[in-house]
């Protein structure tokens, strides 16, 4: 069997640089070790901790880490078919092995190879600032309890997802290529969404794109078209075809290597009603204001204040618009989203209220007119920005415009 070389995987100095920060972390906090439940649900997301030290992940895999402060990581997949296909495919773990048993066995086992029988291992996934639900399974957590009752395990609550605020040159770098899968998506759209076209061949022509360009699956992608169609995406098109005067509003998180950018953008096939022109040029003003305030040091809260009064002050409603950080998932810090401030009011806390060099988020702003069709309809646009030293760069290239479609 071949080494695949063409998997994307970032350097090994990119891997003993996060090995180190993670490692420093841990023997700041007194921990032995890590487990961390690399457990494919959420689009992925829930699998970056674990992929962020291990880089297996993909179509749905498993990557249950064991990472000790001292001596080797082992990754727990979910089958015995893909071990050497994943021991072929990265060069950063050497001991991957199929789950024995459960996965909470298998981690057991391990902590017991390594003689950790007492001390204090660290654990993902058991709900913290950035999800209160958790993704750890209690039948996991509970076996490794009770068959090593002489070992602390603590929350590591948001310890990892902190470590992965500022991204890397190479981890931007891989971004950059989820934001080009992106543009390549959107002009999919434009080019294939005509009368009589069904939606689902729409979304379908749209996923081949990102596939066909070596962009990764499980992956976030949200469709809707319709005549008047809700002002955010839904999750699953149909096989309707396409009208003329249909509205195609679409939210894509494109993913290259793990890595996912968002961009939104909104369609018409033909000419628009006036007013969904005037909705999306209110997304626009609210867009060029946080790209203009995005700087290194300026507060967060005080930029998207600012976004807050653009929208508010043209007279439009909110249904989302707000910041929040992409990576190896979606929703991580920095966030800060106009309407869900109850569920971000700790996220400035954690990481400070300023933009630093090395964040990378996504700003999404979806708008309506509350006096408009019952504030039922509007319009959505997203783009993935990075801060640089001196501001703010935007990732994607596809046009900011409305996007009007022949007929």
């Amino acid at each position: 069997m071949r080494k695949l070389t063409e998997y994307p995987i970032l350097s090994l100095k990119e891997r003993d640089r996060r090995w180190a920060l993670t490692r420093k972390e841990m023997a700041a906090r007194g921990l032995d070790a890590l487990v961390l439940f690399g457990w494919p649900s959420m689009w992925d997301f829930n699998i970056a901790n674990a992929r962020y030290l291990c880089p297996i992940g993909g179509n749905a895999e498993n990557n249950v880490l064991v990472f000790p402060l001292e001596g080797e990581p082992t990754s727990f997949i979910y089958s015995p078919v893909f071990t050497d296909y994943w021991k072929g495919a990265q060069n950063w773990v050497a001991d991957v092995r199929p789950r024995k048993g459960t996965f909470g066995d298998s981690v057991v086992g391990r902590l017991n190879e390594l003689k950790l029988t007492k001390g204090k291992v660290g654990i993902d996934g058991l709900a913290g600032p950035l999800d209160p639900d958790g993704w750890t399974p209690h039948s996991s957590f509970t076996r490794i309890k009770d068959s090593l009752p002489g070992v602390e395990l603590v929350n590591l609550q948001d310890m990892m997802e902190k470590l992965r605020v500022i991204k890397s040159d190479e981890e931007i770098a891989a971004l950059d290529k989820a934001a080009k899968l992106g543009d390549l998506m959107l002009s999919t759209c434009r080019d294939v969404a005509r009368p009589g076209v069904k939606e689902c061949e729409v979304y379908a022509a749209m996923m081949h794109t990102m596939l066909a360009n070596g962009g990764e699956e499980p992956t976030l992608f949200l469709f809707a078209a319709d005549k008047h169609p809700y002002p955010h995406p839904f999750r699953v098109p149909t096989t309707r075809p396409l009208e003329k005067g249909d509205m195609i509003i679409c939210e894509m998180h494109p993913k290259f290597g793990g890595y996912y950018t968002h961009v939104e953008r909104t369609f018409c096939l033909g000419e628009p009603e006036p007013r969904y022109l005037d909705i999306y040029e209110a997304c626009l003003a609210a867009y060029r204001e946080g790209l203009a305030l995005f700087k290194p040091g300026t507060k967060i809260s005080s930029a998207m204040n600012a976004v807050r009064d653009v929208i508010t002050g043209s007279g439009f409603g909110i249904c989302e618009a707000g910041i929040h950080g992409h990576g190896l998932a979606s929703l991580e810090y920095p966030r800060y989203r106009h309407h869900a401030l109850g569920a971000d009011e700790g996220a400035l806390k954690a990481i400070g209220d300023e933009f630093r060099p090395g964040m990378v988020f996504a700003m999404n702003i979806d708008l309506f007119d509350p006096k408009w069709h019952n504030g039922e309809t509007g319009c959505v646009f997203a783009e993935t920005i990075t801060i640089t030293q001196d501001g703010a760069r935007r990732m994607h290239s596809f046009s900011t415009d409305f996007q009007k479609l022949p007929v």
